[in-house]
């Protein structure tokens, strides 16, 4: 096998760089967002802010520079606001957040266009949520009962992935 050309080199750091900044500033959306929706009164729960940055980035970056965003974006504005609480919803967040983000990843980098790759990466998020919610209540030690907190949070996040399903079939 040949080694890439001097061009091929550069072009490829170009892009790295270009997909670690995006993903800092999708940090700093996920971030942000919560607080403008939360000062707003527009119920973050309800429209999930910060679930909208990590799938842009997911949708546009590698899979490792996503995976980086849906972990640290939770982890990160927990730190800074308070939000989500640190346990138990910020590591059962971070795990639906990188699921979410790689999904879309690696569905958009297998040609998929964005309105197909979109859908099936929150599909993906929902459907490992079982899984997490699974493993969190003995791991995190969740007192609310499973069956009624995999409900409330489905009922209550409905809008948001209403929201983010049809986002992207309007542009």
């Amino acid at each position: 096998m040949t080694e890439p050309s001097a061009s091929e080199q550069t072009a490829a750091r170009h892009e790295r760089t270009r997909d670690l900044v995006f993903g800092g500033m999708m940090i700093a959306l996920g971030v942000l967002a919560p607080i403008a929706f939360h000062a707003a009164g527009w119920g973050g729960a309800i429209f999930l802010p910060m679930h909208l940055p990590v799938l842009m980035a997911g949708l546009l970056v590698s899979w490792r520079v996503a995976l980086f965003v849906g972990l640290l974006t939770p982890i990160v504005s927990s730190a800074l606001t308070g939000m989500p609480p640190p346990l138990p919803t910020t590591p059962i967040m971070a795990v639906e957040l990188i699921v979410l983000a790689v999904a879309a990843s690696l569905l958009r980098r297998t040609g998929m266009s964005v309105w197909v790759a979109a859908p099936l990466a929150i599909g993906a998020r929902i459907a490992i949520r079982p899984a997490i919610f699974l493993l969190a209540v003995p791991l995190l030690q969740v007192e609310a009962g499973f069956r009624e907190f995999v409900i409330v949070t489905l009922l209550q996040g409905w809008p948001g992935i209403v929201c983010c399903r049809y986002s992207w079939h309007r542009r």
